[in-house]
């Protein structure tokens, strides 16, 4: 069933001028970026106000946790690898050479960024309070929102899946595509509620998963057209003009893929990186 979704707390039209945007994200300097390079330099010529955005944790767990996790995922030769390129990503940043991480892309536009450990915590509830955005984005965030954060917003909050929902709720769902040997990789933005990956659909779309391609790229390209996608979405809540609309068919949920999970993504002639 589909709904005109001018806005689910407050039935009247948003104010373009005063429509502000809260992004919630977690630290990545490999693929976030790519979204938030196109997505801020559209979300100026959109008139779309970010008031701040939070940076949460990786993955929401500890730094040796973390290593060991994506050891396990690339294994010896591809966890040196991203070794190399994060030490090299970093440097490019540090000296200014290349925007590459998620400070410094927003500081080309003014836009101020929290690191924050608890998204529930009590001191960022506050400030969210304070702020009073329209729309709280989830853009990978590590971290499930409570019914506190979620009441915040004017409007309320939405999330970017990359895969089509109801399929591949849970992470990497661009991990599994390929797994399954899917000729598309979905994207979906989505209102959020308790529940993880669940909601209203906003907007869907899908990308072509090319042969040769790696998950390193797919991921990438995924990113940037999210960013597009996004874009499309908070202008249409912002004027009024967007639709929600139930998921369709049956769901499937995926968590983090073991070492067996990779080594047959490889057995079927697809790359990590």
């Amino acid at each position: 069933m589909i709904k005109n979704l001018e806005n689910t707390k407050n039935t009247s039209r948003l104010n373009r001028t005063q429509f502000s945007i809260v992004i919630v994200t977690q630290n990545d300097i490999f693929y976030i970026p790519e979204f938030f390079i196109k997505f801020l330099q559209k979300a100026s010529s959109s008139k779309l106000t970010i008031s701040l955005i939070i940076i949460l944790p990786p993955f929401n767990e500890s730094l040796i946790k973390l290593i060991k996790r994506m050891y396990l995922f690339y294994g010896l030769v591809g966890f040196f690898r991203q070794g190399i390129r994060y030490v090299v990503l970093r440097l490019l940043d540090k000296i200014g050479f290349k925007k590459c991480s998620i400070q410094n892309i927003a500081k080309q536009y003014g836009i101020p960024v929290k690191n924050v450990r608890n998204i529930n915590g009590k001191e960022i509830i506050n400030e969210l309070r304070d702020i009073a955005p329209d729309v709280i984005l989830s853009v990978s965030a590590s971290q499930i929102f409570k019914k506190e954060v979620l009441d915040i917003p004017k409007w309320g909050c939405i999330n970017i899946h990359s895969a089509r929902l109801p399929k591949y709720r849970g992470m990497m769902p661009n991990f599994w595509a390929m797994y399954h040997g899917d000729a598309t990789a979905g994207i979906t933005i989505h209102t959020m509620d308790e529940k993880i990956d669940r909601g209203k659909i906003i907007l869907q779309t899908e990308i072509p998963i090319y042969p040769e391609e790696s998950l390193d790229s797919l991921i990438r390209r995924s990113k940037r057209v999210a960013a597009d996608l996004a874009i499309q979405a908070l202008e249409q809540i912002r004027d009024g003009k967007a639709e929600l609309r139930d998921y369709e068919g049956k769901g499937s949920y995926f968590s983090f893929p073991t070492r067996k999970h990779v080594r047959q993504l490889r057995a079927r002639g697809h790359r990590l990186l």
